[in-house]
């Protein structure tokens, strides 16, 4: 005969006791497992890391060779060389700036706003705002990627301060507010209920360790400025004939004191410094007499050292996106006459880098950024919703530019104008814009004298 089994001893009830059913329900069934969140270690972060360059390395190949395809029966690529006036050669150009610059920011930055890049989620590491546990919002996913930028690009400096700061916090962290948690699933035990035994949580799960000197936000907020359309609207109409008129005086005055032709440069420099400030000196008028309002709405404050420090990164940014525009304008534009600005700004300043610089690094970037940032986009701003007031903005600094005399650069300025219009809306201040706009131009400089 076989012996009795051992009586059944049930385990012990949990820590936290069900929560009774809603009423007018009898449902017996638990709530989905809860999770942990603590601070990530750094060995899963860096496998993380690790692991999403390879699915970031992997997926680039793949659209390489793809492109690589479509050049060679597109008679684009032969011999190994690309032919880049060719449609197809376009086409090839346009997919490699892509994979190769926007494809790793572009993977990143949407696995960052929606929780987890792929990797993340295969070791259950989650990244959230610092100071709600929340997901991180576009703006954060911006200042991410700018410190991200500059981790990279110090060979990995940037990452180390994860390994003595309490939070574990590296440069990009501390640049969004952000921080790197594991998701760990709570034990869970068997309680006795109406239908049977369940599962049902051991004890309560650890929140998001929140960090409270986490800056809550980081984005400026929407000012309706005091000016109206009664003021922009001369000045987009006396913009061409002030800056010409400041030009020709200029010019006349050089005449009269017999300046030589080698100071061609400083004349060069003095025509751009009067033709922006006539306008700026309308738009100071307008701004300050007029509307009693302060030179500050203008955008003429110092952000946060976030934004500040996003300012170089974000002007690579804009440089990617400019040459992707470029080459979409050259295959929407492809029988469209150049007039070469690379040409003009050697014909006006020959071989003198430095006041090259000085004029379109410095003179232009400030100037143009209070005109059409600080003046016409923050009227725009509070009046239209953000992106139609960023595409506004953007339509009519590239029109300002080349819109009307050179049909292939309006895109490219175009997409320099959205980039730098919603820095200008999410940092409050046109100087992170102005740090973007020197990046651009100093490149393009180097480009001209080199």
């Amino acid at each position: 005969m076989w012996p009795s089994p051992p009586p059944l001893t049930p385990p012990p009830p949990p820590a936290i006791p069900p929560p009774p059913p809603a009423p007018g329900t009898s449902s017996p069934w638990p709530p989905a497992q809860p999770a942990d969140m603590d601070l990530a270690g750094l060995g899963p972060r860096l496998g993380a890391f690790l692991l999403d360059w390879v699915f970031i390395v992997l997926a680039g190949t793949v659209g390489l060779t793809v492109a690589g395809s479509v050049g060679e029966s597109g008679g684009a690529i032969q011999q190994g060389t690309l032919n880049p006036n060719s449609p197809a050669g376009l086409l090839v150009a346009l997919i490699a700036i892509l994979i190769l610059f926007a494809w790793p920011f572009a993977y990143l930055g949407v696995g960052w706003h929606t929780g987890a890049t792929p990797a993340m989620r295969i070791l259950n590491l989650r990244v959230v705002n610092a100071a709600t546990g929340g997901n991180l919002s576009w703006a954060r996913v911006v200042l991410r990627s700018a410190g991200y930028w500059w981790s990279i690009v110090t060979v990995g400096v940037g990452f180390l301060p994860a390994a003595f700061d309490g939070q574990r916090r590296a440069v990009a962290d501390r640049m969004a507010g952000s921080l790197v948690v594991a998701v760990r699933a709570v034990p869970m035990v068997w309680f006795p209920g109406p239908l049977g035994w369940s599962l049902w949580p051991s004890r309560a799960p650890r929140p998001v360790p929140v960090d409270p000197s986490a800056p809550a936000a980081v984005e400026a907020p929407v000012v309706r400025n005091p000016w109206t359309w009664t003021d922009v609207l001369p000045v987009a109409v006396l913009f061409f004939p002030l800056g010409y008129g400041a030009s020709w005086l200029v010019v006349k005055a050089a005449e009269a004191l017999g300046f030589h032709r080698s100071a061609q440069p400083a004349v060069s420099l003095l025509e751009n410094v009067a033709a922006y400030g006539a306008t700026l000196v309308l738009i100071v008028l307008l701004v300050r007499w007029r509307r009693h309002s302060r030179l500050s709405n203008l955008g003429l404050r110092l952000p946060s050292w976030r934004w500040l420090a996003a300012g170089i990164p974000m002007g690579f940014a804009a440089l990617v996106v400019e040459d992707a525009a470029g080459v979409i304008s050259r295959m929407i534009f492809s029988s469209a006459g150049s007039n070469n600005q690379a040409i003009g700004i050697q014909g006006e300043f020959g071989n003198s880098v430095l006041l090259a610089v000085l004029a379109v690094a410095v003179v232009a970037p400030i100037s143009e950024e209070i005109m059409f940032r600080g003046f016409i986009f923050r009227y725009l701003q509070g009046r239209l919703p953000l992106w139609g007031a960023v595409v506004a903005s953007a339509v009519i600094f590239s029109a300002a530019h080349a819109g009307w005399q050179e049909p292939t650069l309006f895109l490219p300025i175009f997409a320099d104008g959205l980039v730098l219009a919603y820095l200008c809306a999410k940092s409050g201040s046109i100087w992170p814009g102005v740090m973007v706009h020197m990046t651009i131009n100093i490149v393009g400089i180097i480009a001209i004298f080199r």
